[in-house]
């Protein structure tokens, strides 16, 4: 044989190693104004390559990190280096400006992780196609709608309901706001809410809560909490297949009293599957849309699938302010004194 079975071996391990050093990506930082440190969320090896994002003519340059002089070189070889200073240009590496540089981790610079950055790029991208679906004129009424209008007015009711006991039941869950497991529970309240609509305030604090408790999670938890609306809005409409519409007016009546039931419902029959998903970002209840898509004749994925996108794309935008801005949850209809409650959770 050309050579023997140790060599062999040793052949495979070298390109294994030299296919492992291809694939990895070297870590990402940036530097800019007087540059004299590197901002990375992950700190390069000490000995190793780096990819270096600056604010110069150059842009974006792959450098090797000298940790022991703090230099960049510009080859691993080190014949030069990156100096100091507003140019950030390559020199000799025995001059003083090319060693000192610093490191500092940053996170307000980090990646999104690529689920997440699929789901705000699906989110971001959502808005013109909504814009131009609104933008599409009329469709013609539905028998059915139609037939829904007509008899809307015999099934009025107005129930009240408290929420003091749910609400401070919601208040004894909050010492467990920084569990991994809470964001689970904030999403149940909200699928469970779809059908007793008393838990409104309690579903929020347990959401809000969620999100202060784990911030650095807020996607996550913010994608749980529009699946369990999905998951909620799925059942009812099943339980409308199965019974139809008068389960609304026999199980929903104060749903149906609101007087902005039949602004959402001419909406929606005048934008379609644009006016369901418009509907689902709002701070709403989400009857008006499941029995839109009911009465309209739509398939069980589309009309889940409309009220999942809108959620998602409500839910991040909360979460993102009650991280970032709590004063405008005021615009969802969210009051301070619940902010509050979900605020001293995460203090304690």
């Amino acid at each position: 044989p050309i050579c023997s079975r140790p060599d062999a071996q040793l052949v495979a391990h070298m390109i294994h190693l030299s296919l492992v050093a291809l694939l990895s990506s070297p870590p990402v930082c940036f530097t800019a104004h007087e540059k004299t440190t590197l901002y990375c969320e992950v700190p390069p090896s000490a000995d190793g390559p780096v990819t270096v994002f600056d604010d110069s003519a150059v842009g974006t340059r792959t450098l090797h990190w000298r940790a022991g002089s703090g230099k960049l070189c510009t080859s691993k070889w080190c014949s030069s280096c990156i100096q100091r200073g507003a140019d950030a240009r390559a020199g000799s590496c025995r001059s003083a400006t090319a060693s000192g540089w610093t490191l500092a981790q940053s996170r307000s610079n980090s990646l999104l992780r690529k689920p997440a950055a699929l789901l705000l790029g699906g989110a971001v991208l959502s808005l013109p196609v909504m814009a131009l679906l609104l933008s599409m004129p009329a469709a013609a009424p539905s028998v059915a709608v139609a037939r829904y209008f007509a008899q809307l007015e015999a099934v009025r009711a107005t129930p009240t309901l408290a929420q003091g006991p749910v609400l401070r039941a919601a208040v004894a869950l909050l010492q467990f706001a920084g569990a991994w497991w809470f964001p689970l529970v904030a999403a149940l309240g909200t699928a469970v809410n779809l059908f007793t609509l008393v838990l409104t305030a309690a579903t929020v604090v347990l959401y809000l809560a969620a999100v202060l408790g784990r911030p650095s999670r807020w996607v996550s938890t913010a994608l749980a909490n529009a699946v369990g609306a999905a998951a909620g809005s799925y059942a009812l409409l099943l339980l409308l297949r199965s019974h139809g519409e008068s389960l609304l007016a026999d199980r929903f009546g104060a749903v149906l009293a609101n007087p902005s039931f039949d602004k959402l419902m001419s909406a929606m029959q005048a934008h379609g599957a644009a006016g369901m998903l418009g509907v689902s970002c709002l701070p709403l209840i989400l009857h008006p849309v499941v029995l839109f898509g009911y009465v309209s004749g739509r398939s069980d994925a589309e009309v889940i699938g409309l009220i999942l996108a809108g959620r998602t794309i409500k839910y991040l935008l909360m979460a993102w302010l009650t991280k970032n801005a709590p004063g405008a949850l005021r615009f969802f209809g969210i009051k301070g004194a619940l902010f509050d409650l979900a605020a001293k959770a995460k203090a304690a």
